[in-house]
């Protein structure tokens, strides 16, 4: 069936829609509008899921005229709270018990024939199924529940439901009620742990096969836990754009780029980088130098998930108008990986964020505005940089030579099997991967590679400052550029952050100048 979204976007099959966008991006309101577009029923994000615990007896005409009354109130009343829950509740129980009297009124007269399978019934089944262990009765208009986990064996009344059961029992009445056949959701994961959520609307697009789910969320794992969705992103003063995301691509970064798709409201410009959300270094400082609404800053796993979301995004035109760049660790990448990038992906030229913060003239800066003198601020920067350097003794420096040794031999393995034309037989296919793993084949030696690095790592810890920001992680050694003014890490980072953002009239202002002046060298253009 076709869902009409707006004037230029009818998405014809039966496959879920996922509208997202952030909080204010005008998709409620944009739901409102699809509901008369498509003669569709619309499942609120307010909602009233407190069942009462007696709940009306009325005639099935009464019930269902009330039922309506209320949904058609709903619909001129948007904004209101969804007040029909009582009303749903007695249909439905008018309708189960007309049936019951229908088939006694017909197995008088044909004892064989079978009791129809009412919506009340199949409601049942599935809080059953989604709630295990736990039995829900409305026999006598009281819905009371009753736990196996309970040892005392007694019931309740369904008032006293956890939110989540409550709020699966309304929704599963009104999606089994539904005479329209394109439901539309706000907010569907509202009351639910999320892995609750995923379930119990894949249970109920199951339970509804003839229907077509809509759904308004910016829960971004929520919308991906939609088998084959189309999904459509809402943005304010602007026509909704429908999101083609290929077909292969790892939750993980599918989630990344719906992130940037949804998050770009008002961006230009959406910056990829690594760590994940809430809990990435990259993402906070890159927030704080990218401080523009026209540039979003995404954390998107690893540097080879941000090379991905960057090419991706990119290839795809997920949103038209707004460009992607990718900013990476220099970390133990071999000049050849880093050259082969694509131009939107920025590579560091220090290891990592961390040492960013550590580079000399950054921590020139932050002295300065804590009122040291010239003199005695290069003073601890060299003290600083003396025990950074010393914390790679031999065993953390083995360690880093290890790493980059791996690093270039397994770019110098990849460039090889990469350039194989695969033989007809397939005996010559594995004469040519066994000859290709030779290290005789690479052009350099694996011995050679080894003390490259090592040497270039020894030349870094002698005299080369430039090269011991560039190859040795800032992680093991922020901590005490940090102590060195005598702050922490986490103080450290917060007035490099905070200087960055700081207005005019802040007294940081003055350092966040300095410090951007220092950044500039080494970060993409802080401004379109």
């Amino acid at each position: 069936m076709n869902v009409t979204v707006s004037g230029n976007i009818i998405i014809p099959g039966t496959e879920p829609i996922v509208i997202i966008g952030p909080n204010g991006s005008g998709k409620t309101r944009h739901a409102i509008t699809m509901v008369s577009m498509n003669n569709a029923n619309m499942i609120a994000a307010l909602r009233n899921i407190a069942l009462p615990p007696n709940v009306v007896m009325r005639s099935m005409d009464q019930a269902k005229n009330e039922l309506n009354n209320h949904l058609n109130r709903r619909r001129s009343q948007p904004w209101e709270l969804s007040n029909e829950i009582n009303e749903l509740f007695s249909k439905l129980m008018a309708e189960d018990s007309a049936s019951a009297i229908d088939f006694r009124n017909r197995h008088a007269e044909d004892p064989s024939v079978s009791p129809e399978i009412t919506k009340l019934m199949r409601l049942s089944d599935a809080w059953a199924r989604l709630f295990p262990g736990r039995h829900i009765d409305f026999s006598g208009y009281h819905p009371r529940v009753r736990s196996d986990y309970n040892i005392s064996g007694s019931e309740y009344p369904a008032q006293q439901m956890s939110d989540g059961e409550r709020v699966a029992l309304y929704l599963t009445g009104r999606v089994l009620d539904s005479e329209q056949k394109i439901i539309i959701v706000d907010e569907p994961e509202v009351h639910f742990h999320s892995r609750l959520a995923s379930r119990f609307w894949s249970e109920l697009e199951s339970l509804r096969p003839d229907c077509r789910f809509v759904y308004i969320t910016h829960d971004l794992p929520f919308a991906l836990s939609r088998r084959n969705a189309h999904f459509v992103i809402i943005r304010p003063n602007n026509e909704p754009q429908l999101v083609c995301l290929k077909e292969g691509i790892p939750d993980d970064l599918a989630e990344s780029l719906l992130a940037a798709a949804s998050f770009s409201i008002h961006a230009r410009r959406i910056v990829f980088c690594e760590g994940t959300e809430g809990n990435s270094l990259d993402q906070r400082l890159y927030s704080a130098w990218f401080s523009s609404p026209e540039t979003a800053v995404v954390p998107a796993g690893s540097g080879k998930d941000v090379v991905k979301c960057t090419s991706t995004f990119s290839e795809s035109t997920l949103v038209f108008g707004v460009d992607a760049i990718g900013i990476i660790d220099r970390d133990y990448w071999p000049q050849k990986f880093i050259d082969a990038l694509p131009e939107s992906v920025s590579v560091l030229s220090v290891h990592e964020v961390e040492n960013l913060v550590c580079v000399r003239n950054v921590f020139l800066c932050i002295a300065k505005h804590l009122g040291k003198k010239s003199e005695e601020s290069e003073a601890a920067y060299s003290s600083f940089l003396d025990k950074a350097k010393r914390k790679f003794d031999q065993g953390l420096f083995n360690k880093q030579v290890s790493e980059r040794f791996k690093r270039r031999c397994e770019h110098e393995f990849n460039m090889v099997l990469n350039s194989l034309n695969i033989a007809a037989d397939i005996n010559d296919v594995c004469t040519q991967h066994i000859n290709a793993i030779e290290p005789s084949t690479w052009g350099v030696t694996p011995a050679a590679i080894f003390n490259e690095e090592k040497l270039a790592l020894e030349s870094a810890l002698a005299d080369n400052e430039k090269d011991f920001m560039a190859f040795f992680p800032g992680k093991v050694f922020l901590r005490d550029a940090a102590q060195q003014l005598g702050m922490t890490s986490d103080s450290y980072i917060d007035l490099v952050c905070n200087s960055l953002i700081a207005a005019e009239d802040d007294p940081l202002s003055e350092l966040g100048a300095l410090i951007e002046q220092e950044l500039s060298a080494h970060l993409p253009l802080r401004n379109l």
